[in-house]
């Protein structure tokens, strides 16, 4: 949130935000006789009926739910006091104290949070840069304050929300939505009672889109023809739909939740005219069945919806609804626009377009930046953080289910990825690049023919590719930070190439391995690999994706330590219950150690500086490892043939990062200007399944679009200082191995090949991932200890000093 909060004066926020609908007559000083609250309690106590005597809402109720949180809510976040419409205002259960009523998030109109101290706990600092909260106090006051708005959003379809937060004998008035916070400046609502009565007063007399309420949804309530529509359709055993999909659509029948029906207005195809007359087509939807965190941004929501005819019929196919406030930037495509593109290309698995629109009306459209610059009058244009977005929804055939459900077995996950890279080169061909290749953007959809598909899906941040920088950038870095390449987290002004989504699908795929398969990473230990990796947050890549990049291997000796040579490195398994092969770093097979001989540390030998703890195929050979001149023979052990048995998904893994570890050691080279042109690789198709045969129905790219890649490459600045001289070969060894990412073939024919394989029937196990989250611990060698390590030096520095000082005091008294 931060700089996206204004505090503006009292009539400004009245005059922007509420009805031309004024208060006409003086209220009296209904709150003066309230005392100085000491407890929160007694403001529970004291406001709700005093707001309630005021009669400045006609028609509403206000209620105190302060501790009596909605059933349906798992977070049992509560909101002090809240206004209802009367018909709808929740009541006092027969509890164990009777007193509070639960809140109802569905049905609240104005949320009313009470804090005692009106300067610790007010959310907004006047005095600190653009009314950020400082203090740890006014911090979880902000907290809390999001969290109301936060569950108003999810629970209600609404473009913005009010709230009054009172402050011992002060109040503020509050709006959210999804660009930014306004709140009036701070009053004190005893003195200055007509402030609060004026807006109370105009929010009551105030049509449903004034309040913030979403025109073009209709709530459905229990018992009307709506309601009795989507109850028939629980359960349905018809054979159109599959499995899956009627079991989302029954769980999202949850009566915990607000059930709705939701208009999207079409939108013409590209380059065409928009009609006189809009269309607008009707879906019924229940629980979400994903929802975004957070106030501000674009506030996704996805539902599997049930389509109505003209004459208000279901339709017999669930669809996949999407609601959200898309950026509005330059560059960036209507989402729907985009899937028109593929599907009239006949791209394959990308979802299939029913219809998409943006949302008319001035409330379903947010645009503060003029409001911004008036209260920040020196900043310069591109400070301001606020964008513009636009209330839209799209619709497409395919109800997917989650990336994480792949299996039984690994290979399902490395086909659903190869599904990716063709639907990902289709796209390129256009000219678009998807730039936000994620974990959950990747989902499985089961086709007519009974296989399981991957399904790229999420285009909305998607651009082109082929037009000047200038005309595609967005004003932030866009993607997914867990999934986005390391240069792009280097970078925040990065242009995504090719390199970087094929890195995104690379960080996916490993990802979901280390989560579900077989590996050598210890299973207390994969919550902080995934972290190290992963979540690693900051201002840049985080230091495990960075080395895997840099060094072309995945280091374990974090987790394993260096003792065992065959866990160095990650490798997966067929199964867990078997030992893996060891580890071939570098592209060098590790030799196994005897039992009775320790284990022998070659002595050092400087190698040229081609990239950071980076040693290629080629240097290996000519600098081969050295022996100790003690070192014991080693005889090598036959194994089992189970341990010989290596996980098809390590080969991927290997040549995939030797091609990261040469693109990311030309910028430690310095890249030059000299164009080159990438080399591609053959393609040979697997023919076991009909499902491959499909995948492998065509090419997944071409020459073309990999030179192309190529050049954007090379426009990219260097950022890095070039290192010692390198002789020409192994450069051109190093644009080899990175000319394969300039193309979608090779990391495709890498699927195909692999799934040639003999492959683990079900191999997939339960998830590694932390249930609760990772909790990030720090190891005691790792906690700074040097003051104390100098003070301890220091003091027995000193006692030296005095001992010696002693003896010869002593010395010279006996002289």
């Amino acid at each position: 949130m931060h700089c996206k909060s204004i505090v503006i004066e009292h009539k400004a926020f009245m005059d922007t935000f509420t009805s031309t609908h004024p208060l006409r007559w003086r209220p009296k000083d209904f709150l003066a006789d309230i005392p100085t609250p000491a407890t929160e309690t007694e403001m529970y106590a004291t406001l709700p009926g005093a707001l309630n005597k005021s009669g400045l809402c006609p028609g509403y109720t206000f209620v105190a739910t302060p501790h009596e949180a909605d059933n349906a809510n798992p977070t049992n976040q509560a909101v002090d006091c809240g206004m209802y419409k009367s018909g709808s205002a929740p009541q006092a259960a027969a509890a164990a104290d009777g007193t509070y009523a639960p809140v109802d998030w569905s049905r609240i109109e104005i949320s009313i949070e009470c804090k005692v101290d009106c300067t610790e706990q007010d959310p907004f600092d006047a005095t600190a840069a653009d009314d950020q909260a400082t203090s740890e106090k006014r911090k979880r006051a902000l907290g809390d304050i999001l969290s109301i708005a936060e569950l108003v959003f999810q629970y209600q379809q609404r473009a913005c929300h009010f709230m009054i937060l009172f402050l011992g004998d002060f109040a503020r008035i509050v709006r959210f939505d999804r660009s930014i916070i306004f709140a009036t400046t701070k009053f004190n609502y005893k003195t200055e009672t007509k402030k609060l009565a004026e807006f109370l007063w105009r929010y009551s007399h105030s049509s449903p889109a004034q309040r913030g309420h979403d025109p073009t949804a209709t709530r459905v309530e229990r018992g009307d023809k709506l309601w009795r529509t989507m109850m028939a359709k629980k359960g349905t055993k018809d054979g159109v739909n599959p499995d899956y999909v009627q079991k989302l659509f029954d769980d999202s029948l949850d009566e915990a939740w607000p059930w709705w029906q939701l208009e999207v207005q079409i939108a013409p195809p590209p380059g065409k005219r928009t009609p006189r007359m809009s269309r607008t087509r009707k879906f019924l939807v229940g629980k979400p069945h994903f929802l975004a965190s957070g106030v501000t941004g674009r506030g996704t929501r996805g539902y599997v919806a049930l389509p109505l005819d003209n004459s208000g019929r279901p339709r017999e196919r669930f669809v996949y609804l999407k609601d959200a406030w898309r950026v509005d930037d330059k560059g960036v495509e209507k989402e729907g626009d985009i899937l028109y593109k593929l599907n009239k290309a006949k791209a394959e698995f990308v979802p299939t377009l029913v219809c998409h629109g943006d949302l008319s009306g001035p409330e379903q459209t947010t645009d503060w930046r003029s409001l911004w610059k008036e209260h920040h009058p020196t900043a310069d244009e591109s400070e301001c953080p606020l964008k513009r977005h636009q209330h839209y929804r799209l619709v497409v055939q395919q109800v997917g289910k989650p990336l994480t459900e792949f299996g039984p077995g690994s290979d399902d996950l490395i086909f659903a990825i190869g599904c990716v890279l063709k639907a990902h080169a289709a796209a390129y061909r256009l000219g678009i690049i998807h730039r936000d290749i994620s974990a959950g953007n990747i989902l499985l959809w089961k086709d007519t023919d009974g296989e399981w598909y991957g399904l790229l899906n999420d285009w909305e941040l998607s651009t082109r590719h082929n037009v000047k920088y200038e005309d595609c950038r967005q004003s932030d870095r866009v993607g997914t930070w867990q999934f986005m390449s390391a240069h792009a987290l280097n970078d925040d002004t990065r242009r995504i190439i090719l390199p970087d989504e094929l890195e995104s699908i690379f960080h996916v795929l490993l990802y979901l391995a280390v989560r579900f398969l077989p590996h050598n990473i210890p299973d207390q230990d994969v919550g902080q690999f995934l972290h190290d990796y992963f979540d690693r947050t900051g201002a840049r890549c985080g230091w495990a994706k960075q080395s895997a990049m840099h060094c072309g291997y995945i280091s374990l000796r974090t987790y394993n330590g260096d003792l065992d040579p065959d866990n160095v490195t990650l490798r997966f398994g067929f199964d867990p219950s078997e030992r893996l092969l060891p580890t071939a770093i570098a592209g060098r097979q590790a030799t196994p150690l005897p039992v009775e001989a320790p284990a022998v540390t070659p002595p050092s030998r400087s190698l040229p500086r081609v990239l950071d703890s980076t040693i290629s195929t080629a240097l290996m050979q000519e600098y081969p490892p050295l022996v100790a001149d003690n070192a014991l023979p080693v005889t090598t052990q036959e194994k089992p043939t189970s341990l010989r048995r290596t996980h098809p998904l390590n080969a991927i893994v290997d040549q995939l990062l030797k091609w990261f570890q040469a693109f990311y050691a030309l910028d430690e080279l310095g890249r030059g200007t000299s164009e080159w042109v990438p080399d591609t690789m053959n393609t040979k198709r697997p023919s076991e399944r009909s499902r491959y045969r499909r995948l492998c129905s065509n090419k997944a790219s071409n020459l073309s679009l990999a030179s192309t890649a190529a050049e954007q490459a090379i426009s990219q600045p260097s950022t890095t200082v070039a290192g010692p001289a390198t002789t020409t070969a192994k450069v051109e060894e190093l644009h080899a191995l990175a000319s394969n990412l300039f193309s979608h073939d090779p990391f495709f024919n890498l699927v195909l090949h692999s799934l040639k394989q003999p492959w683990p029937e079900n191999d997939k196990g339960e998830d590694k991932k932390p249930k609760g989250g990772v909790t990030v611990v720090v190891p005691e060698f790792q906690v700074p200890v040097v003051a104390d390590t100098f003070t301890r030096l220091k003091k027995r520095e000193l006692e030296e000093v005095d001992a010696k000082e002693r003896i010869r005091k002593r010395r010279k008294m006996h002289r």
